[in-house]
């Protein structure tokens, strides 16, 4: 953030996973242009979100109100040359698209980094702190004092100052993927460099090594799975169904407790209802079994008692039902608090009538109970 003299030593850091920038096309952009060399880059707008949203920063403190402000903006990795920020997508995935060319050096060198490497004072004999780096990013630093550059896997060139304990040809205590460096040269640095450097294959397999687990896209999953786990056997996992089985079992969990909840307050309002129409029909039993007495039917005394239940639900439950759904509604248009919320008022609609139906079912079953008997037994009982 070199903008302004105030802002030259802040920097935030662009927090996404790297994806090849050819998984992309000019109709993903919503800003900016796609990249055309390997040191530009495009983010998604998501991460930048996620950075002005976060409170702990003073990134929105600073001026920068959304992603235009970021376009042409430099972002540095250790020891590669600058990326240059020229486009934005709208994929909501925490993705920045790069040139797959830089994959093996930009996790390297962020491995480095997160280490505290980078700053190296002398090297005697094996430093511990000496890095495995592509020799290909320091041609411009170093010069070959003797020997060649390390084109072959395992081979390695060293600072001329190691000449006495790193012998032209042999090998070196170092290791990538369990194989020693072999030293083939010798280089002297402008900088003081004093880096183990090697080709690009070997920096993909000290990558590869040095982490618990790795992702790939395989044209062919269902075969390459099959053949680590059956031929390398290999603690390997298709990460898309993984994921995909625990979204599914937390929303299982979430979906289950809510069920049980609303099951409780469902059968409380059901009992309610129930007494409701019980203590109304018990003061008009006597009516009832007159009704009964005189010929009137059946189907229209629950006609009679359908209509005082659906009244109750409209004055009672109908109001209460499209309050919340006005409030959730509000809620939902609010940062923050409304990514719990979401209204959908098709479910809405079905859950009115879920109320009306479970009320008339439950609020006719004491009528139905005093109607299976005949009018003289229910004239001659008034607590049935």
């Amino acid at each position: 953030m070199d903008d302004y003299y105030q802002l030259s030593r802040y920097s935030f850091e662009l927090a996404g996973t790297i994806v090849s920038a050819d998984k992309i096309t000019e109709a993903y952009l919503i800003k900016g242009k796609m990249p055309e060399n390997e040191y530009e880059l495009v983010v998604d707008k998501k991460i930048i979100d996620n950075m002005l949203n976060n409170g702990y920063t003073s990134f929105s403190n600073m001026g920068i109100k959304s992603e235009d402000e970021l376009l042409g903006k430099v972002v540095t990795i250790t020891d590669m040359p600058d990326f240059k920020i020229v486009g934005f997508t709208n994929t909501n995935t925490d993705s920045i698209y790069v040139n797959k060319n830089l994959f093996i050096n930009i996790l390297n060198n962020m491995q480095q980094s997160e280490m505290g490497s980078g700053i190296f004072i002398d090297l005697v004999g094996q430093d511990s702190n000496a890095s495995v780096k592509d020799y290909n990013l320091y041609l411009d630093d170093i010069s070959i004092t003797k020997g060649r550059l390390p084109t072959n896997d395992y081979e390695v060139i060293v600072n001329k100052s190691n000449e006495y304990d790193m012998k032209l040809n042999k090998t070196i205590e170092q290791e990538v993927n369990g194989e020693k460096l072999k030293v083939v040269g010798y280089y002297d640095s402008k900088t003081n460099r004093q880096d183990f450097l090697v080709n690009n294959n070997t920096v993909k397999y000290d990558v590869i090594t040095k982490n618990n687990g790795f992702m790939i896209y395989p044209k062919d999953k269902l075969a390459v799975l099959n053949n680590f786990k059956s031929e390398y056997n290999l603690n390997i996992i298709d990460r898309y169904e993984n994921d995909k089985e625990k979204y599914i079992e937390g929303k299982s969990e979430e979906i289950k407790s809510s069920v049980i909840f609303a099951a409780v307050i469902m059968i409380i309002s059901l009992i309610e209802i129930y007494l409701m129409i019980r203590s109304s029909f018990l003061s008009r039993i006597k009516e009832i079994g007159v009704l009964r007495a005189i010929g009137v039917k059946k189907r229209d005394i629950y006609r009679m008692f359908a209509g005082e239940i659906i009244a109750i639900t409209t004055l009672a439950s109908l109001p209460g039902i499209l309050l919340m759904t006005y409030i959730l509604n509000q809620v939902s248009h609010i940062p923050y608090v409304g990514r719990m919320f979401i209204i959908n008022f098709a479910v809405v609609g079905i859950s009115i009538l879920i109320v009306y139906l479970f009320n008339l079912i439950v609020g006719l079953l004491p009528l139905y109970r005093v109607l299976r008997k005949t009018p003289a037994r229910i004239l001659a009982r008034h607590d049935v």
